[in-house]
Order: structure tokens, then sequence, then C-alpha cells
């Protein structure tokens, strides 16, 4: 596989400086996320993410609420350069061996070694994400030190030196490590681990990346004209950013709730308007009944799922009418 001269404009963004050159490979390997066209990097993020690539350091460290695109960005950044990326989500039971190697029988019955996704990705000179890695064993992570560096390890199981390739990556997507209680089997880690990190932190989408988003979901049912559309999308993310706010994984109110909506779910939400569209036929409303099949109808207490409704009524000026006693419960 040859290397490749991508420039900004041409990889990102075309409103991006068509000077500026970062290096990836003349096509997609077996290995290379697939692009998604329609997503959309955000500038200050994309910027720190370039930096911490030129720097030929080998350890990124991505914090964030859940669905902020933490992995997305990592997973997109690759797919436009055709570099190859091995995605694993870490587990609190997830030991050295996972991610370094064990043997595995054979069909035979003899032994052979089997590579884990760092060993591997340092042979290689590839990329590896770990997903929600937070919830790793903080031994664990001090066992990946060396790597984390760039720096070769030992594997006694071969008796080999894996010296990393030029090209090696670490990237960790965690979510805060909170008190809130929002995220279960979340590790605090050493403060030696984190000091072999570059960090960036992913804040969910402003308003104003989030609402062609929508826009461009809900245009593919061709119902709406360009106006309604952006009415109702504008209307949406006001209330995904009004959840958000009440969020105890964010807010320290009394009134803090356990839930957020992330971009995924706003996404879902949009899906589900299309859907749902006719459902006030029924006597029903389109905007509360899609909210219920993508996002409310789902693990969430009462009080907050009324309280969620009660966020969308403010800002549609339309009520549930399937819960007609909701008033008299708050």
């Amino acid at each position: 596989m040859a290397t490749k001269q991508f420039s900004l404009a041409e990889a990102f963004d075309p409103s991006l400086p068509a000077t500026i050159l970062i290096e990836g490979e003349d096509a997609p390997t077996a290995f290379t996320p697939a692009v998604n066209p329609n997503y959309r990097f955000r500038r200050e993020l994309l910027r720190a993410f370039v930096m911490f690539w030129k720097s030929a350091d080998t350890a990124l460290y991505l914090n964030g609420h859940k669905g902020t695109g933490k992995s997305t960005l990592v997973q997109q950044f690759h797919a436009r350069l055709n570099l190859p990326l091995l995605t694993v989500c870490a587990h609190r039971n997830m030991e050295m061996a996972d991610l370094l190697g064990h043997f595995v029988m054979r069909p035979d019955a003899s032994m052979a070694f089997h590579y884990g996704p760092l060993s591997k990705a340092a042979k290689e000179g590839w990329s590896v994400l770990l997903d929600e890695a937070n919830a790793l064993d903080p031994g664990v992570f001090l066992g990946l030190h060396a790597l984390l560096e760039g720096a070769s390890i030992y594997l006694p199981e071969t008796e080999e030196v894996i010296v990393p390739r030029r090209g090696f990556r670490v990237f960790v997507a965690c979510n805060p490590n909170d008190h809130s209680g929002v995220y279960q089997g979340r590790n605090t880690q050493d403060a030696a681990t984190h000091d072999r990190f570059w960090f960036v932190t992913v804040p969910y989408a402003s308003p104003g990346e989030e609402i062609p988003l929508v826009d461009q979901e809900l245009a593919r049912a061709g119902n709406w004209d360009e106006q309604q559309r952006r009415t109702l999308a504008g209307g949406m993310v006001e209330v995904a950013n009004k959840i958000r706010a009440l969020f105890a994984g964010s807010s320290d109110a009394a009134n803090a709730i356990t839930v957020t909506m992330t971009t995924r779910t706003l996404l879902r939400w949009a899906k589900a308007m299309l859907l749902c569209k006719d459902a006030d036929r029924m006597g029903l409303s389109p905007v509360h009944e899609a909210l219920k099949v993508a996002f409310t109808n789902g693990p969430i207490e009462p009080e907050t799922r009324i309280a969620l409704h009660d966020i969308v009524t403010q800002v549609f000026g339309v009520a549930d009418p399937s819960e007609p006693d909701a008033a008299k419960a708050r």
C-alpha cells in the first residue's frame, strides 16, 4: 500500500486550507472504517486531532459524555485518510492478554499465538481505538505504558520484542468519571497513565452544527418544505439542549435527571418523526409519539419521562394527548 498526501480540504472539508497536508494511504484497507459522507468535522476538534497526529506522539485521550461523537471522530478521521483502525470496547474483566495476545488451539490440537489488537497494531503501524477505556482495571492500563509512549514491548509467550512501526497510535474514548452515578463501572486511572496522553474534550455539537444534521434526516421523507423542516429541527435541538442542561452528569441542580439526549438519540427521534408524521389523525401528537419510540419508552423513571415530555410541550406548544393525567401528576 502506497502513502498519499491529502490536503485538509480534500480529506475533511473543502473550506479548509488546501496547503496543509496530512499523510494517509492511497486506498482503503480491509481494516479502514467506512466513510460516512454525511459526517461533518467540527473544526475545533479536527484542529486538535490534526495537531496530535502531526506531533507523531502515540496516545490521545478523548473525554466527553455519551453520544458526543468521540468514537465517530476517530473512525471518520481514519476513513477519510484510508487508514486502518482496530476498535475494541473495553470492559472491567479485560486483561492484558486480551489486548496483547494469547495462545489459541488450532483444529489439529496444536497451539498458536494470537496477537491482540494492540500488539497487532504496533507490529503493522496501525491505530487502535479503546472505547470506554476507563472501564479497564487501572493495573491493565499500567501495563500498557510502554506502548502508550511508542516504546517497544516484550512478549514472553513468543520471546518477541515488538517495536511499534511508524503510524502506530492509541486512541481512548471515555465518559467522564464523575460521582453522579450516571456511568457505571468506570475506574479512576493512575496519574502516571494520564501523563502519557494528549487530551481532547468532546462536547455536544452546537445548535448550528446539529440543526443541519436533523434537517438532513427530516428531508429524507420529503413531506415538509424547507422552512417547516428547519423549524422542526430547531425545536428538536432546543429540546435536546434543555434536557442536556438538566443531566446529572453536567448539573448539580436539585431537579437534575439521570438521562440525557445524545446526537445519536436526536437523529433517531428525527427518523421516528418520519414514521409518526400521521399520528395526529389518530388523535396523537407526532412529536411526542416519535420521542417515545426513539427515547422515552426506554428504561426511564416515570417522573423523568413526564419531565422530558413537559420540555417538548414547552418548546413546541403541543401537549401529549395520550397523557391526560400528566398535568395532575406534575
